[in-house]
C-alpha cells in the first residue's frame, strides 16, 4: 500500500461538497479518517499516489466514474431487516391502515423505498405487509425501492443475504417463515 496522507481541511470540504451535492448526504465535519480508509484503494486503482492527488484531480474534471466511486465509498450504506422498528410499528399501525382505506377501490398500493442500501428496509416492507395486511394479496401493490448507489442496488435486487445480516434485526418468527 502507497503512502497514505492526511486529507486538509479544503479537500476534505470539497469532498463533502461532492457528496452532498450528488447524493444529499450530509457527511459530517469530523469524518477525515473515513475518506482516508475509504479513499485510499480508489486513489490507487486510479494510479494516484496520494488522495490528495485524487481530489486535485477530481476537482478540475467533470463528474465522472471516479467521481461516483468517491461518493459512493463516502456514503454509509447502513441497513438492516426491520431497521429502526419506530417507522414499521407507525406504518402498521398508522400508515398504511389509512392507505388502505383510502385505495381501497383502486386495489392497488405504491410504496417507494428511498435510499435503501443493501434491500433490507423494502423486504421489510414486504414481509409486513404479507403478515400484517392478508387483504392486500389480491392487490396491486409494488414496492419500489431506490439508492444512489448502483452497486448496493444490484445487491438489493438479488436479495442475498447472509446469516449475520438475517439474524440482525428480523425476527425469529419471520425468519422461520421465509428462509
Amino acid at each position: 500500500m502507497k503512502q497514505t496522507k492526511s486529507i486538509n481541511t479544503a479537500d476534505f470540504d470539497y469532498l463533502r461538497q461532492l457528496v452532498h451535492q450528488h447524493s444529499a448526504v450530509v457527511l459530517d465535519g469530523d469524518k477525515t479518517y473515513l475518506a482516508e480508509l475509504h479513499l485510499q484503494p480508489i486513489a490507487e486503482a486510479a494510479g494516484f499516489d496520494t488522495i490528495t492527488e485524487l481530489i486535485a484531480y477530481m476537482r478540475h474534471q467533470p463528474v465522472s466514474d471516479l467521481h461516483i466511486q468517491a461518493i459512493e465509498a463516502l456514503v454509509t450504506n447502513e441497513t438492516s431487516f426491520f431497521r429502526d422498528i419506530y417507522p414499521f410499528e407507525a406504518l402498521k399501525q398508522l400508515v398504511l391502515p389509512e392507505l388502505i382505506k383510502k385505495r381501497r377501490v383502486e386495489r392497488s398500493l405504491n410504496i417507494w423505498c428511498a435510499a435503501c442500501s443493501h434491500g433490507q428496509e423494502p423486504y421489510s416492507i414486504a414481509i409486513l405487509l404479507r403478515e400484517y395486511f392478508p387483504l392486500l394479496a389480491n392487490w396491486s401493490v409494488q414496492i419500489i425501492a431506490s439508492d444512489f448507489s448502483g452497486k448496493v442496488l444490484e445487491r438489493a435486487k438479488a436479495g442475498r443475504y447472509n446469516q449475520l445480516e438475517i439474524k440482525r434485526g428480523l425476527p425469529k418468527k419471520f425468519a422461520r417463515a421465509i428462509f
